[in-house]
């Protein structure tokens, strides 16, 4: 089942998902309106989803047009959804142009409020900010009162949200806020009376808390690089958010928690962007391409990290315009991002592959936590399939002596991308492939078989419980690892999954293994939480 979900969700972009799992929201919040179950005009909250799209939107695309860039359309129709979640609906003149008002608002923060080539607050929550500030006391109107939060919506916000945090993989920060906030909130509300269970199922019913942390605090371009501060920001939010106080006009509210963890992250983490100028193109391997890429000044990323990538000049498909790629060093201050090449490559990688030598494209982020260990005497084992393989070339080149065993999956029988440059690490290789690969280096090891065994792993290594195990590949490849690793004694696994590869498997299986406990694709310290797309 979980392979099915995340086949489907790797089809489209986490901001496509995003927009889809609101617009479902919405069409049960009319629904119900309509039946007369929730207080909530149907046409009212079209025309509030359009006024807050529409003033969302026009700055947007202004600011866009001052830097000389393309709006982010879909980003501004998910501020303008999320807007129409905390205004009250209604058709009058003044609530409409408050609501435009709003959206225009959040849309300025994204021009206006920057910080390294970054916006730095969450769009919709500075909108709310200052509908509550400067918006209402001006029209008396178009206030955020969370008209979302509701026992009858809580179900269909908990289905879409978990959708969204299951296709981002932001699902720690997420539950990281929730959790504070429950934590926070549920004792106060039983100091004044009510039962515990009550409590608990008033806050998650009648407060906020769950589509801020579906859709507000994993706001992918204001988190920071790390999953390590991500989470400690989401601690603060939530503590913020549930902890009353009111300071002038300042009051507890979850837009302005979350801007305080906007500027917390930026002052700790500092998460910048940065144009790479194209400065060439390549083959790392059969059905791959490669973008080699200069950043416009220096880059600070560590092996195994991941950089988005934003090609504006795209017209972009379900798949967005924006992917995460694992950078691989080029040499000469230069990087480069490489990907398969199917038959019917996405608008996306269409553009990038044909993107100009000098011609810019966008890193809107750098981070992740695909790390080896701090100890450099620990050894490690490396599990790939396929483009999976990026991540651990630059783990490779920079790991001095250390104990390294690479394992690659190759079910097709073709050589793996990079083999050349995995060839010049001091890396232990073990290929695993259906019959030999050709041009293999002598002294790799070869292994018959379609899949990854535990008699593989334990041939190659007698000391597997003491490897920090990492797994790169497809979401099949690594389910079916995870699994492996545990029967044979692993119980720790940093994975990188490229969501998007689960109808194609990176090694076919007639059945469970002998043995192995129920394969749990649980996202790690290093899953790629940037849509955070986990697509490459």
């Amino acid at each position: 089942m979980r392979a099915a979900v995340d086949g489907l969700l790797g089809r489209v972009s986490a901001y496509r998902t995003a927009t889809v799992a609101l617009v479902v929201v919405h069409a049960a919040a009319g629904v119900l309106g309509h039946l007369g179950l929730l207080d909530v005009d149907p046409v009212a909250l079209a025309a509030t989803v359009a006024a807050a799209t529409a003033g969302t939107l026009l700055t947007s695309v202004t600011g866009a047009l001052v830097h000389g860039a393309r709006a982010h359309v879909e980003s501004s129709l998910i501020t303008g959804l999320i807007l129409a979640l905390l205004l009250w609906p209604a058709t009058t003149v003044d609530a409409l142009v408050g609501a435009g008002l709003v959206g225009a608002a959040a849309g300025t923060s994204k021009v206006l409020v920057r910080w390294r080539g970054r916006h730095l607050l969450n769009p919709a929550a500075a909108g709310a900010l200052v509908a509550g500030l400067g918006v209402a006391p001006l029209l008396g109107t178009a206030a955020p009162v969370w008209w979302v939060a509701t026992p009858l919506l809580a179900p269909v916000v908990l289905v879409a949200g978990a959708v969204v945090l299951r296709r981002a993989g932001t699902g720690t920060v997420a539950v990281a806020y929730a959790l504070t906030y429950l934590a926070v909130t549920v004792p106060r509300l039983v100091l004044h009376g009510q039962q515990p269970l009550d409590a608990l199922v008033s806050a998650l019913g009648s407060h906020p808390v769950l589509v801020v942390a579906a859709f507000m605090v994993v706001e992918p371009l204001t988190q920071a690089p790390r999953r390590r501060t991500r989470t400690a920001v989401a601690v603060l939010v939530g503590a913020l958010a549930g902890t009353p106080f009111a300071f002038g006009p300042l009051s507890t509210s979850p837009e302005l928690a979350i801007v305080a963890g906007n500027v917390v992250t930026a002052l700790v983490a500092a998460p910048y962007a940065m144009r790479l100028v194209v400065v060439g193109h390549r083959s790392p391997g059969p059905g791959a391409h490669e973008v080699l890429l200069r950043p416009v000044r220096a880059l600070r990323w560590q092996p195994g990290q991941w950089v988005e990538i934003d090609v504006g000049h795209a017209r972009p498909d379900g798949r967005g315009r924006r992917r995460v790629f694992s950078l691989v060093p080029a040499g000469r201050e230069a990087l480069a991002v490489g990907f398969t090449v199917r038959d019917r490559p996405s608008a996306f990688k269409r553009a990038l592959m044909a993107a100009p030598v000098g011609s810019t494209v966008r890193a809107t982020s750098v981070g992740g936590d695909f790390l080896l260990p701090q100890d450099p005497t620990r050894p490690v084992l490396m599990i790939a399939g396929g483009i999976g393989v990026t991540p651990f070339i630059s783990q490779l080149e920079h790991a001095g002596p250390r104990d390294m065993v690479l394992v690659l999956v190759c079910p097709t029988g073709m050589p793996p991308p990079y083999l050349r440059r995995i060839a010049r690490s001091r890396a232990r290789v073990v290929v695993v492939s259906p019959e030999p690969v050709p041009d293999l280096p002598p002294r790799w090891t070869w292994h018959c078989g379609t899949r990854l065994t535990p008699q593989v792993l334990r041939s190659a290594m007698s000391d597997l419980p003491r490897r920090a195990a990492y797994v790169s590949g497809s979401p099949d490849l690594v389910r079916r690892a995870r699994a492996v690793l545990r029967e044979v004694g692993v119980r720790r696994v940093r994975t990188d999954s490229f969501a998007g590869y689960g109808r194609r498997p990176a090694h076919r299986s007639t059945g469970p293994l002998p043995g192995a406990a129920p394969a749990r694709t649980r996202r790690s310290a290093a899953r790629r939480e940037q849509p955070v797309d986990a697509s490459v």
